[in-house]
């Protein structure tokens, strides 16, 4: 592996809010093999420069989804959510960031959106 190859993770907000979340974008460096989205991230965040901090909430069947980013926490009474786009908007990650792995070149867009219907407790496997 180069020490090239990297992947992004990018912040956006889909929600007209009071709350500013301003679209950020990391790269990380493809981690070693076997590497998941949740290590990556894990690292990232261990790195006080970056200024990304995540929590998360692991599900069963689903395994850790994305409950806070960067102080601005998902919201279940108004519908507020934290949604993993892989590589382009509408292609919807269907399980958790502990099953995902990273590859060169690709993106994690993480989308603060205002719909329930992709939530952990409504994906059926």
């Amino acid at each position: 592996m180069a020490l090239f190859d990297t992947f992004t993770l990018e912040v956006i907000s889909q929600v007209d809010s009071a709350v500013p979340v301003p679209t950020i974008d990391y790269t990380l460096s493809v981690g070693a093999r076997g590497e998941s989205l949740y290590d990556a991230m894990n690292r990232l965040q261990a790195q006080p420069i970056s200024g990304f901090t995540f929590e998360s909430k692991e599900y069963a069947d689903f395994g850790h989804y994305v409950t806070k980013i960067n102080g601005l926490k998902g919201d279940q009474e108004k519908s507020l959510f934290w949604f993993i786009y892989i590589n382009e908007l509408g292609n919807f990650a269907t399980e958790g960031i502990n099953f995902l792995h990273p590859k060169k070149g690709e993106k994690y867009i993480f989308a603060y959106t205002n719909s329930a219907q992709n939530h952990p407790d409504k994906i059926k496997k």
